[in-house]
Protein backbone atom coordinates (compact mmCIF):
# COMPACT_ATOMS: atom_id res chain seq x y z
CA UNK A 1 0.00 0.00 0.00
CA UNK A 2 1.48 3.30 -1.04
CA UNK A 3 0.97 5.77 1.72
CA UNK A 4 1.10 8.93 -0.41
CA UNK A 5 -1.00 9.77 -3.79
CA UNK A 6 -1.18 11.79 -7.11
CA UNK A 7 1.63 13.46 -8.90
CA UNK A 8 4.23 12.98 -5.74
CA UNK A 9 3.50 9.12 -5.80
CA UNK A 10 7.99 9.04 -6.03
CA UNK A 11 8.23 10.92 -2.34
CA UNK A 12 5.80 8.51 -0.90
CA UNK A 13 6.43 5.64 1.03
CA UNK A 14 5.13 1.91 1.18
CA UNK A 15 3.69 0.79 4.61
CA UNK A 16 4.78 -2.70 5.26
CA UNK A 17 3.38 -3.36 8.73
CA UNK A 18 1.54 -1.23 11.04
CA UNK A 19 0.61 -2.08 14.54
CA UNK A 20 -1.52 -0.05 17.72
CA UNK A 21 1.09 0.49 20.79
CA UNK A 22 -1.53 1.61 23.53
CA UNK A 23 -5.13 2.93 23.19
CA UNK A 24 -5.15 6.57 25.05
CA UNK A 25 -8.49 7.40 25.26
CA UNK A 26 -8.24 10.89 23.34
CA UNK A 27 -5.77 9.48 20.41
CA UNK A 28 -4.54 6.02 19.78
CA UNK A 29 0.06 5.32 19.27
CA UNK A 30 0.79 3.10 16.27
CA UNK A 31 3.92 2.09 14.90
CA UNK A 32 4.10 1.71 10.96
CA UNK A 33 7.12 0.04 9.06
CA UNK A 34 7.06 1.73 5.97
CA UNK A 35 10.04 1.91 3.04
CA UNK A 36 10.51 4.65 0.79
CA UNK A 37 10.73 4.59 -3.07
CA UNK A 38 14.60 4.29 -2.78
CA UNK A 39 14.71 1.74 -0.29
CA UNK A 40 14.95 3.63 2.80
CA UNK A 41 13.04 1.91 5.65
CA UNK A 42 11.95 2.98 9.29
CA UNK A 43 9.26 2.75 11.84
CA UNK A 44 7.17 5.69 12.09
CA UNK A 45 5.31 6.70 15.25
CA UNK A 46 2.16 7.62 14.55
CA UNK A 47 -0.55 9.31 16.71
CA UNK A 48 -4.30 8.51 15.41
CA UNK A 49 -6.48 11.01 17.00
CA UNK A 50 -9.72 12.35 16.29
CA UNK A 51 -10.86 15.23 14.71
CA UNK A 52 -11.17 18.65 16.43
CA UNK A 53 -13.20 21.77 16.83
CA UNK A 54 -12.54 25.17 17.73
CA UNK A 55 -15.00 27.89 18.05
CA UNK A 56 -14.35 31.71 17.76
CA UNK A 57 -17.12 32.96 19.84
CA UNK A 58 -17.83 36.53 18.71
CA UNK A 59 -19.52 38.93 21.04
CA UNK A 60 -20.45 42.67 19.55
CA UNK A 61 -20.81 45.31 21.70
CA UNK A 62 -23.06 48.20 21.45
CA UNK A 63 -20.09 50.46 21.75
CA UNK A 64 -19.22 48.73 18.22
CA UNK A 65 -16.13 46.72 20.60
CA UNK A 66 -15.86 43.27 19.24
CA UNK A 67 -14.34 40.82 22.02
CA UNK A 68 -14.01 36.90 21.74
CA UNK A 69 -15.90 34.47 24.35
CA UNK A 70 -12.47 32.75 25.73
CA UNK A 71 -11.82 29.71 28.54
CA UNK A 72 -9.19 29.85 30.78
CA UNK A 73 -7.53 26.57 31.88
CA UNK A 74 -4.58 24.57 32.84
CA UNK A 75 -2.43 23.00 30.45
CA UNK A 76 -1.12 19.49 31.52
CA UNK A 77 1.74 19.47 28.86
CA UNK A 78 3.32 23.04 30.07
CA UNK A 79 1.82 23.06 32.97
CA UNK A 80 0.59 26.60 32.97
CA UNK A 81 -2.53 28.15 32.62
CA UNK A 82 -3.84 29.11 28.98
CA UNK A 83 -6.45 31.62 27.84
CA UNK A 84 -8.27 29.64 24.62
CA UNK A 85 -10.87 29.64 22.21
CA UNK A 86 -13.57 26.64 23.49
CA UNK A 87 -12.42 23.41 21.96
CA UNK A 88 -12.85 19.74 21.92
CA UNK A 89 -12.80 16.36 19.89
CA UNK A 90 -15.52 15.57 17.66
CA UNK A 91 -16.84 12.40 19.01
CA UNK A 92 -17.68 9.39 16.63
CA UNK A 93 -20.60 9.62 14.33
CA UNK A 94 -21.31 13.32 14.93
CA UNK A 95 -21.63 16.01 12.35
CA UNK A 96 -18.79 18.79 12.94
CA UNK A 97 -21.18 21.70 13.16
CA UNK A 98 -23.03 19.78 15.99
CA UNK A 99 -19.64 19.29 17.38
CA UNK A 100 -18.76 22.81 18.10
CA UNK A 101 -22.40 23.69 19.05
CA UNK A 102 -21.86 21.09 21.91
CA UNK A 103 -18.10 22.54 23.07
CA UNK A 104 -19.46 26.09 22.80
CA UNK A 105 -22.28 25.28 25.29
CA UNK A 106 -20.56 22.93 27.48
CA UNK A 107 -17.33 25.03 28.08
CA UNK A 108 -19.10 28.34 27.87
CA UNK A 109 -23.18 27.59 28.43
CA UNK A 110 -23.62 30.00 25.61
CA UNK A 111 -25.72 28.71 22.42
CA UNK A 112 -24.63 30.66 18.68
CA UNK A 113 -27.79 32.09 16.83
CA UNK A 114 -25.01 31.65 13.70
CA UNK A 115 -22.42 29.30 13.05
CA UNK A 116 -19.88 29.05 9.87
CA UNK A 117 -16.45 27.40 9.29
CA UNK A 118 -14.57 29.18 8.41
CA UNK A 119 -10.96 26.64 8.20
CA UNK A 120 -9.70 23.75 8.41
CA UNK A 121 -5.95 22.36 9.15
CA UNK A 122 -4.18 19.72 9.88
CA UNK A 123 -2.09 20.35 13.29
CA UNK A 124 0.88 18.02 12.86
CA UNK A 125 0.70 16.07 9.73
CA UNK A 126 4.53 14.69 10.62
CA UNK A 127 3.19 12.19 13.10
CA UNK A 128 -0.65 13.12 13.61
CA UNK A 129 -3.79 11.90 11.51
CA UNK A 130 -6.73 14.19 12.41
CA UNK A 131 -8.13 17.79 11.04
CA UNK A 132 -8.88 20.81 12.97
CA UNK A 133 -11.94 22.20 11.97
CA UNK A 134 -12.67 25.89 13.13
CA UNK A 135 -15.98 27.57 13.48
CA UNK A 136 -16.93 31.02 14.22
CA UNK A 137 -20.20 31.86 16.45
CA UNK A 138 -21.83 34.80 16.48
CA UNK A 139 -25.59 36.18 17.61
CA UNK A 140 -24.38 34.43 21.53
CA UNK A 141 -27.33 34.16 24.21
CA UNK A 142 -26.41 32.79 27.61
CA UNK A 143 -28.46 29.53 27.64
CA UNK A 144 -27.33 27.49 30.90
CA UNK A 145 -24.32 26.71 33.13
CA UNK A 146 -21.35 25.15 31.96
CA UNK A 147 -21.27 21.37 31.58
CA UNK A 148 -17.57 20.80 31.76
CA UNK A 149 -16.65 17.05 31.53
CA UNK A 150 -15.40 15.37 34.48
CA UNK A 151 -11.54 16.87 34.36
CA UNK A 152 -12.09 19.99 32.91
CA UNK A 153 -11.88 23.25 35.34
CA UNK A 154 -11.96 26.28 33.33
CA UNK A 155 -13.49 30.19 33.85
CA UNK A 156 -15.23 31.66 30.59
CA UNK A 157 -13.33 35.32 29.90
CA UNK A 158 -13.74 38.13 27.27
CA UNK A 159 -10.67 39.06 25.55
CA UNK A 160 -11.13 42.68 23.34
CA UNK A 161 -10.05 41.19 19.83
CA UNK A 162 -6.74 43.88 19.93
CA UNK A 163 -5.55 42.22 22.77
CA UNK A 164 -5.40 38.97 21.43
CA UNK A 165 -4.17 40.09 18.07
CA UNK A 166 -1.15 42.06 20.01
CA UNK A 167 -0.61 39.18 22.71
CA UNK A 168 -0.82 35.68 20.46
CA UNK A 169 1.96 33.96 21.17
CA UNK A 170 3.08 34.96 24.24
CA UNK A 171 1.78 34.50 28.32
CA UNK A 172 -1.38 33.07 28.22
CA UNK A 173 -1.85 33.36 24.35
CA UNK A 174 0.21 30.52 23.34
CA UNK A 175 -1.39 28.05 22.28
CA UNK A 176 -1.20 26.90 18.41
CA UNK A 177 -4.69 25.92 17.66
CA UNK A 178 -6.03 29.33 19.12
CA UNK A 179 -3.10 31.46 16.93
CA UNK A 180 -4.67 29.38 13.80
CA UNK A 181 -8.17 29.93 14.55
CA UNK A 182 -7.58 33.68 15.12
CA UNK A 183 -6.02 33.78 11.77
CA UNK A 184 -9.35 31.91 9.70
CA UNK A 185 -10.85 34.54 11.90
CA UNK A 186 -9.68 37.36 11.21
CA UNK A 187 -9.23 36.06 7.15
CA UNK A 188 -12.81 35.18 6.99
CA UNK A 189 -14.21 39.05 8.84
CA UNK A 190 -15.71 41.21 6.73
CA UNK A 191 -13.55 44.31 5.95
Amino acid sequence: MLVSGGMDDHLGWREEKSELIRSCGIFNLRRARRVSGRGRQGWFYLLEAPDWINVVPVLKEAEGGTRFLMVKQFRHGIREVTVEFPAGLVQEGEALEEAARRELLEETGYRAGSLRMIGRIRPNPAFMSNWCYTYAAERLERNEEQNLDELEELEVLTVPVPELVSGIGTGVYCNSMTFIALQWYLRSAPE
